[in-house]
């Protein structure tokens, strides 16, 4: 008796219920965004995506909730994994620390700039999210202040910067450059070149030996 053979071949159903997932998706992370989670009505959304609010439910069984920590899940594990892949490919290129700030700083605000979206959502929603979820972001941020605290206790060993706490050095840094790359944008603007590079030489000088 032949055994039968299971397949996970994916079907034109499967790729229309995902596209039509991310559509979801998509629409409420701009209207969170816009207007934030409790402005946003359900009612309002599934006109935004034109579709039956029970079609909604469909995609989404618990509502706007899930839908909110789906959007912030998927980001989150698109920017933040992104971001910390870049800490550890900058960090091990040998590069002295005027440079590493520079990029760093750079680094930051070109990814933050490249989805407001989501860290407006994450700035001001973060407290619905699920403790689990909280405790996943919380793991992946904690990466690139390590990382930098790292370097910086590397760079004391070699003579390169003084003595201090690598912890609290990174993470006033790190904290710097994204209350700036914020402030600009809040004012529609991007964080100038000359900006960036003030705010790393300040650095520079300040944890020289």
């Amino acid at each position: 008796m032949p055994t039968e053979r299971r397949t996970n071949r994916i079907t034109s159903r499967d790729l229309q219920a995902a596209e039509r997932r991310q559509q979801i998706l998509d629409i409420a992370k701009r209207l969170f965004a816009e207007k934030g989670y409790h402005a946003t009505s359900m009612r309002e959304l599934n006109k935004e995506i034109g579709m039956a609010e029970a079609l909604t439910y469909h995609y989404f069984p618990g509502g706007k909730l899930e839908i909110l920590k789906s959007v912030l899940q998927t980001a989150q594990e698109e920017r933040i994994s992104k971001f910390v892949v870049f800490f550890k490919e900058l960090f091990q290129g040998g590069k002295v620390l005027d440079e590493v700030l520079l990029q760093l700083t750079y680094g930051i605000a070109q990814r933050i700039q490249e989805d407001q979206q989501y860290f407006q959502i994450l700035m001001r929603e973060r407290k619905l999210l699920g403790q689990e979820q909280q405790d996943a972001l919380d793991e992946l941020t904690k990466q690139p202040f390590a990382a930098l605290a790292d370097y910086l206790s590397k760079q004391s060993a070699q003579g390169n910067v003084r003595e201090m706490d690598f912890e609290m050095a990174a993470s006033q840094f790190l904290s710097h450059v994204v209350v700036s790359v914020v402030r600009e944008i809040l004012n529609g603007r991007e964080l100038s070149q000359k900006e960036m590079q003030r705010i790393a030489r300040f650095y520079v000088q300040l944890w020289a030996k």
